[in-house]
């Protein structure tokens, strides 16, 4: 999947308020989220601790090979974020996103 889509899927995401941005808030609204996005700037301390929350909750995982800054703006936001979170998704567009890796 080439990021046109991606960024397609993140910005419908934020659209319909189906995002959560920032670790915080990621971590706070785990239940009920389909897929959890991260960039590579998000520190190995909290990646190890959604790495964890995910096994256990078997949502799916994707590493953003971009920083911040370039995933606040794949989900057209004004600000960085290093981690989002999207809720109720469709599942093709969960495989899709995985599908890339």
């Amino acid at each position: 999947m080439n990021e046109k889509k991606l960024k397609k899927i993140l910005k419908d995401a934020v659209t319909d308020k189906k995002i959560r941005t920032g670790t915080k808030e990621v971590l706070q609204y785990i239940k009920g989220t389909n897929l959890i996005l991260y960039s590579n700037t998000l520190p190995v301390q909290t990646l190890d601790k959604i790495k964890k929350i995910s096994e256990e909750s078997n949502i799916p995982i994707y590493r953003h090979p971009g920083n911040s800054i370039s995933l606040g703006r794949l989900c057209s936001l004004s600000y960085g974020t290093s981690m989002v979170s999207l809720k109720n998704i469709p599942e093709e567009e969960v495989n899709s996103v995985l599908n890339t890796q």
